[in-house]
């Protein structure tokens, strides 16, 4: 890839980047009523019986239109199979399904155990004992799996273009894109709010090490297979999810000091 399609690229992440920055600072402060006519009109907007609606859709647009419209529009600067969508053959489906049903059970292993822990923390600390996402549905999940899987997979393509272009592999691309992501979480102030919330933490934790092994996943399958991530993805939340709504959590009491 020449200079003028990496610039171009980067420009696209960039763009990307500065949008999600924006929202989520711009969200933050309107989160309480504000005076003025643009404090009223956004406090007309929250309250219209459509905005979950809007919002979603203007999700959709960030999380998929965006990386779409770069594969469409960049003049190759966006690389397909850097996304995941490049065709494999059954035998490296077979390696590759192989890897992630490997990574899954992984994943679910320990951070069923790191949840289940700190739920039994929060009972025993008296902060209750329900997690934020804990209800949340199949379908709720497998939407918020293709969201972020999508950002995660564009985020990752133009770093790893510029490793492989200076290194020849593309390992040091896939952890810059993957700092990059953390870089948006850490410039969005409801997310760092939720990190010190007892309850809505595991959620945001349990998200962060998801992107993690999205990006092993990446590793381990070559170019990456989006499909394979996003099943992933779906199915450790998911499991997550039964296993909270199915084993409820039995009281816990603090220990009586003794001296």
């Amino acid at each position: 890839m020449g200079r003028p399609e990496l610039a171009i690229a980067w420009l696209w992440l960039g763009g990307s980047l500065f949008l999600a920055v924006l929202w989520a600072n711009l969200a933050w402060f309107f989160r309480r009523p504000r005076p003025g006519a643009l404090g009223e009109l956004v406090t007309r907007l929250i309250a219209w019986r459509f905005s979950p609606w809007l919002l979603q859709l203007l999700r959709l647009l960030y999380y998929v239109g965006v990386p779409y419209a770069a594969l469409l529009w960049s003049h190759d600067a966006i690389i397909e199979d850097l996304l995941g969508l490049g065709a494999a053959t059954w035998l490296e489906w077979a390696r590759d399904v192989g890897w992630a049903i490997t990574l899954g059970i992984g994943a679910f292993t320990l951070l069923a155990s790191g949840w289940w822990a700190y739920r039994r923390a929060l009972v025993a600390a008296g902060e209750g004992n329900t997690v934020a996402g804990a209800n949340s549905s199949g379908w709720v999940l497998l939407r918020e799996a293709a969201y972020h899987e999508v950002h995660w997979a564009f985020y990752r393509n133009a770093p790893i273009v510029v490793w492989k272009n200076y290194t020849g592999d593309v390992y040091g691309g896939v952890w810059a894109g993957l700092m990059l992501v953390a870089l948006e979480a850490v410039l969005n102030p409801a997310w760092r709010n939720k990190l010190t919330n007892p309850q809505k933490a595991p959620a945001q934790l349990m998200r962060g090490a998801l992107a993690v092994v999205s990006s092993a996943l990446f590793l381990l399958t070559g170019d990456g297979n989006l499909w394979l991530a996003l099943a992933l993805h779906w199915g450790v939340s998911w499991s997550l999810t039964m296993l909270v709504q199915t084993l409820p959590l039995p009281t816990c009491k603090r220990d009586s000091v003794t001296t």
